[in-house]
């Protein structure tokens, strides 16, 4: 017998339809602000709660202490605030210790800053983002916490990090 490929899943596969088109050896696990984003979903007949009921999506509450992990990550990175339920995916992984599928490359980039593996269909390669603030007169970089440089108190701009 063939393990299954777990994954937690944001909504926009379904939206592309990947679950409804997948082999039963693949399991998408959601959490509550996920199903509440995608529950309109319908065919012919109710399709996601069909995947529901045969056990292919598994609906999860994600813990407070990851989504605080997640939310800790998110501005140590520098990164623009991702919604509730984008949130609950990562902390989802973290959780689970399952992979990310997303076609959201913010989510996929915080994922990937949690070392948590990640897929994003139809694309290889990712590549990780880092922003941090910059003072364009001193041409140095600071922490994200921080809003005048140091060296000559201008106003820091978000700069991607290279």
């Amino acid at each position: 017998m063939v393990s299954p490929k777990k994954f937690a899943t944001d909504s926009n596969i379904f939206y592309i339809g990947i679950p409804y088109q997948s082999t039963f050896d693949y399991i998408y696990f959601i959490t509550p602000e996920i199903y509440d984003e995608i529950k309109h979903i319908k065919k012919n007949i109710d399709a996601l709660d069909l995947l529901l009921t045969l056990g292919k999506v598994r609906l999860i509450d994600a813990s407070k202490d990851n989504i605080s992990k997640v939310r800790k990550k998110e501005i140590e990175v520098g990164q623009k605030r991702l919604s509730l339920a984008d949130c609950s995916v990562i902390a989802l992984g973290l959780q689970l210790n399952i992979p990310i599928l997303s076609t959201d490359f913010s989510l996929v980039n915080l994922a990937k800053h949690l070392c948590l593996k990640t897929e994003i269909p139809g694309k290889k390669n990712f590549t990780m983002r880092t922003t941090m603030k910059y003072c364009s007169i001193c041409k140095l970089f600071f922490t994200n916490s921080m809003e005048f440089c140091k060296e000559c108190g201008n106003l820091l701009v978000i700069r991607r990090k290279i």
